[in-house]
């Protein structure tokens, strides 16, 4: 597994550590036995109206670390578009985040090489 290398830049910000694992402890992830008449007894995590986003959060913190510490992280990899400050699971051919990324190098290219040929 490819780990970050703190000499290119990828050292996460204590701050954004911090982020995560606040979020991943704010809320309770086990979900708690229920009893009614028509089910009978089964499990459901109970989610009042006032936490939503921080259970929204909170799942989004779990994917990420899962991400970051599962088999999959050797794959994840920067986009390939300088602008862009966003990752992308790398696999195939695959080097930028999304179609628009993509594009915006292409039409990078296409505009380089005919300012190129007009120069000649």
């Amino acid at each position: 597994m490819r780990r970050p290398d703190p000499a290119a830049g990828l050292t996460p910000v204590p701050t954004a550590l911090s982020a995560v694992n606040s979020a991943l402890t704010s809320i309770p992830t086990a979900a708690l036995l229920l009893w009614d008449e028509h089910d009978g007894p089964h499990r459901a995590a109970a989610c009042p109206p006032d936490e939503i986003l921080q259970r929204a959060l909170a799942t989004l913190a779990a994917d990420a670390a899962d991400l970051l510490t599962g088999p999959d992280a050797e794959y994840l990899t920067p986009c390939d578009s300088a602008p862009c400050n966003r990752y992308l699971l790398r696999h195939g051919r695959r080097h930028w985040c999304s179609t628009r990324c993509g594009d915006r190098v292409r039409a990078a290219r296409a505009y380089a090489r005919r300012a190129q040929s007009k120069s000649r």
